[in-house]
């Protein structure tokens, strides 16, 4: 098992280290100072022997007894304090000498033996040093012990004391630091009554409080940058140079079909389509963007359904960290594709309508001269005579074309949409009529109209609804051949049942069904085909009205709409309309007739010289005195001139120079009690003259009757005012 090093062990460690060397040198200090004291006592007790022996040799020697001067000597040298012994006398020589060839540390000592100040003998003498040496044993030992002594309970002093000062913060510290690193916020540690380790502890606690301010801040911005990055529209991809796939967004994921785990794990191509939208342009584009800067473009991508849809991407280079990466952001642009489709077709449409309004104002032009003309010659015609059955003919076929072009213009919207109560019947078979010339022959129509009840609706309105589902009904047919059934019925919701989950209150309705034979609808779809912009349509043939407007102009009539769909068997639309009781009164008894001309003068203005011809005719035969011009121009000259003798204007409003609604304010303008009567292709005179004082209008083609009835009730007003 390997030692964990620790503050603790270390400052131990070397404190004891430090000690044992002090408490050595200590020792040995003390030894010497021993030993010394030692050697100084021997060397004192060495001299007072030598004294004494040289004393005690006096006598011997003086006699010349050598054998009591050696039995004196081993004396000395039995007693252990004398180690080697020399002794001579003058008259004997060597006297004794016990040939010691061992050092001593202390030094050798020499006497002279004097008798009556004559020296007779000399000694010298060597102590023993033993004493010495068993001194500096006993002080090492005494050392030794001590200090391990004090060692070990210094050691477990200082242990116990490092642990309650210094190990215990430390370690609480250290816990604390390993607490924020596994992400724990909470808790501090304990003040300490040690000021020095007490501020440690303060500033631990403030930096851990600012690290955790900081660690959730830090936190809190990542998980609202990640909610940021999951929640925006666009799809966010994150490449690297080479093109690995680092990182995407939720918003991708849900976009594209795929989990996160399934990301990773994608070829090259899996998200694009063919060329021009393949892998190799993909690089290509990448390219430009790490050498030319930001790349805006648009894009075919696929589904992991294999599905294509369009996306708009921006490509931009950037850099995470230290990395070199290649940001996408891929915004679904699909929904945008088809409003755009919608609106080009919405255009074309507006086209179509401007055009054909324009040459059904030029074909009412033409009509009202056939019209007029005809019915001029039914007068001079015996109506016994096969002349007269041929005209009655033209007449019933211009009034036909005049109903047509009619149609045309409310379709085209030139007409003002409005409510009216009429039988829904005739709507139905308006609508029928201009469906039949633009459906394919192969496609038969059945009609079970057995309703006469009256609604209140715009006639151009229920026309558009019912030509949009019909359209939808041939188009889902297979090669455009197939069966349209349309009927009506009435129905009565009692009171009871609150129509019958209809959301209608009680009450009587007219049900307008719309059946087809063709492919019918998956549920899915079924559920979605009042979405706005949802379609199942290929762009090619078209988007038409769309049945989200549908809907909406069925709730607009307080009405309800079903519908029910089986694939491969055909679709079924429901239209419910409440039933109005009473068509509203548009108008007073006439109480004038057409005949009431007495040579009024009118001012009749047209470009067009047929029309402005055939009125002369007719106002100059019921008994007008007229005048017609070709421009408002030289109209107005006349005006201007004999505006007293004029009683009636009459003009058309499109005209080249001088139009007929500056002409109108002119007139005004000199003379405000003149009657105006205003003639035109279109009906968009309330708009025109909203808040004018306009005497009538009349709308091309006008029949003869029409003119002069209107001429009669506008000259009869004007006098009955005077």
């Amino acid at each position: 098992m390997s030692f964990r090093r620790t503050v603790a062990s270390e400052l131990t460690l070397w404190l004891s280290i430090i000690t044992t060397i002090i408490a050595f040198v200590l020792g040995g200090v003390y030894t010497y100072v021993a030993a010394r004291s030692v050697t100084t006592r021997l060397i004192t007790e060495a001299n007072r022997t030598a004294d004494e022996l040289s004393q005690v040799l006096v006598s011997p020697l003086f006699n010349f007894d050598q054998t009591a001067a050696q039995e004196i000597a081993n004396i000395y040298l039995r007693s252990g304090r004398v180690k080697g012994l020399f002794i001579t006398a003058e008259g004997m020589g060597e006297v004794f000498n016990n040939h010691v060839k061992t050092l001593s540390s202390l030094p050798r000592l020499s006497r002279k033996i004097v008798k009556d100040d004559t020296q007779i003998g000399s000694i010298e003498l060597i102590f023993n040093d033993n004493q010495i040496a068993l001194a500096k044993n006993r002080a090492l030992k005494t050392t030794f012990f001590t200090v391990l002594l004090l060692l070990l309970l210094y050691t477990l002093s200082l242990s116990f004391i490092l642990r309650h000062i210094l190990v215990k913060p430390l370690t609480g510290l250290g816990e604390r630091l390993q607490a924020l690193v596994d992400g724990s916020f909470s808790g501090r540690l304990t003040p300490l009554p040690q000021k020095d380790l007490n501020t440690i502890v303060i500033a631990a606690n403030r930096m851990f409080e600012e690290i955790s301010s900081q660690t959730k801040t830090l936190r809190e911005n990542e998980r609202n940058y990640r909610e940021i990055y999951n929640a925006t529209s666009d799809a966010i991809f994150i490449h690297n140079i080479d093109g690995t796939l680092l990182d995407v967004n939720q918003t991708m994921l849900d976009m594209y079909g795929y989990t996160r785990n399934e990301i990773h794990t994608l070829g090259e191509g899996a998200l694009s389509g063919e060329s021009p939208f393949g892998p190799k342009e993909r690089r290509v584009m990448v390219a430009r963007a790490l050498a030319e800067g930001p790349q805006l473009f648009k894009w075919r991508a696929r589904k992991k359904d294999g599905s294509f849809f369009w996306v708009e991407v921006a490509l931009k280079e950037a850099r995470l960290g230290n990395q070199q990466v290649v940001l996408a952001f891929v915004s679904d642009i699909s929904q945008r594709e088809q409003l755009e489709e919608q609106l080009r077709q919405a255009q074309r449409m507006e086209a179509i309508g401007m055009l054909a309004g324009g040459i059904a104002h030029d074909f009412n032009n033409i009509l009202s001269a056939i019209l007029g003309y005809t019915e001029l010659s039914l007068k001079q015609v015996d109506d016994s005579s096969k002349m007269f059955g041929h005209l009655k003919q033209v007449e019933r076929a211009s009034l036909r074309a005049r109903e047509l072009v009619r149609q045309i213009l409310t379709f085209s919207r030139k007409q003002e949409p409005k409510k009216e109560v009429l039988p829904l019947a005739a709507v139905v078979s308006e609508a029928m009529n201009l469906m039949r010339s633009s459906m394919p022959v192969t496609v038969k129509i059945v009609q079970h109209l057995d309703s006469h009840s009256l609604v209140e609706v715009d006639a151009s309105q229920i026309h558009q609804v019912i030509l949009n589902i019909c359209t939808n009904g041939f188009q889902a047919m297979p090669e455009s051949s197939g069966t349209l059934v349309i009927s009506l019925n009435d129905i009565t919701l009692p009171e009871d049942d609150n129509g019958d989950d209809l959301e209608l209150p009680a009450g009587k309705y007219v049900i307008l069904a719309i059946e087809d034979n063709g492919s019918g609808m998956e549920k899915a779809v079924l559920d979605r085909i009042f979405d706005p912009y949802f379609t199942t349509r290929k762009s090619e043939r078209g988007t038409g009205l769309g049945l989200s407007v549908v809907q909406g102009i069925v709730k607009k009539h307080q009405g309800k709409i079903l519908v029910e769909s089986v694939p491969d068997k055909g679709t079924v639309f429901r239209l419910i309309f409440p039933v109005t009781g009473k068509p509203r009164t548009l108008g007073g008894v006439h109480t004038v007739t057409a005949d009431y001309a007495r040579g009024q003068r009118i001012i009749v203005v047209d470009d067009e010289e047929s029309i402005r011809h055939l009125m002369k005719e007719i106002l100059t035969q019921a008994g007008y005195d007229v005048e017609v011009f070709a421009d408002g121009l030289s109209a107005w000259q006349t005006i201007s001139t004999f505006f007293q003798e004029i009683d009636l204007l009459i003009t058309d409003l499109t005209m080249p120079g001088l139009t007929g609604i500056e002409l109108f304010r002119k007139v005004r303008a000199v003379r405000s009690d003149l009657p105006v009567i205003l003639c035109t292709g279109y009906n968009e005179m309330k708009d025109s003259f909203r808040g004018e004082d306009v005497s009538a209008c009349l709308q091309k083609p006008v029949t003869v009757q029409e003119l002069l009835l209107t001429t009669a009730k506008v000259l009869k007003k004007r006098e009955d005012t005077r």
